[in-house]
């Protein structure tokens, strides 16, 4: 590339950066906040936790960390709500995409897998522990979890339910996943082999009870023949 070229492609870099609004800048910014909390907290556990390492690891100034979040507290609650967010999202995706006439259940399994095994589900685990000792994190957390948990179960309680799945028998099987997944998260942050959980969750399958009514596709009509006064397609 020419010098003419390299200077033509640094002008409109330069001009599409200008071209973002404030708004999208400050989303950037934020995210990039956020995803440096729940890094840090997987990295460092929440003892190495602090909005100065935040900052430094964001690469934000801490002038500009403290313009979007004031306290320890409020860069907390907002990582943490981010994390839900992106579980939520993801569910609603794998639930909303299984047709009324499928079986949701490898669907949820891999859904409740990717989220309890993840880098944000550690860090939520860090702060769980804080929770036990720091009042202002137990009240974040009781929060959260009560908001996000009802709207995530539910997603997948519609799901099962449009599938033929009786509704209480579902629900409780869900609960249960929750926690044999939960368990499984802390062997896999304790850097435990997945040897000792994967079989459990393998295990889990079994226990999902069967759908009451199967649901089936609704039969298309073909085209009426006739042979010998009679009609071949259903009537």
């Amino acid at each position: 590339m020419t010098t003419t070229r390299k200077t033509k492609a640094r002008r409109t870099s330069t001009t599409a950066r200008s071209r973002r609004t404030q708004a999208q800048r400050r989303q950037e910014t934020t995210d990039k906040i956020l995803r440096a909390a729940i890094d840090l907290l997987v990295r460092r556990g929440y003892s190495g936790f602090s909005t100065i390492a935040v900052a430094a690891r964001a690469r934000v100034s801490r002038g500009a960390r403290e313009n979007y979040f004031k306290t320890k507290y409020d860069l907390i609650e907002a990582a943490w709500k981010a994390a839900l967010r992106r579980a939520e999202i993801r569910s609603r995706q794998k639930a909303g995409r299984t047709p009324a006439t499928a079986d949701p259940l490898d669907a949820f399994m891999t859904s409740s897998s990717f989220f309890f095994l993840s880098d944000d589900y550690i860090a939520l685990l860090e702060l769980a522990m804080a929770a036990r000792t720091d009042r202002k994190i137990q009240h974040i957390m009781h929060v959260l979890f009560k908001e996000n948990r009802k709207r995530h179960d539910q997603l997948w309680l519609e799901a099962f339910e449009r599938a033929g799945y009786a509704r209480r028998d579902i629900a409780r099987f869900i609960n249960l996943a929750n926690c044999v997944f939960r368990g499984a998260a802390m062997l896999s942050a304790w850097g435990l082999p997945p040897s000792l959980y994967r079989p459990v969750i393998a295990e889990l399958r079994t226990l999902a009870p069967k759908p009451e009514i199967r649901r089936s596709s609704p039969r298309k009509r073909g085209p009426r023949v006739k042979q010998a006064g009679f009609s071949l397609a259903p009537e």
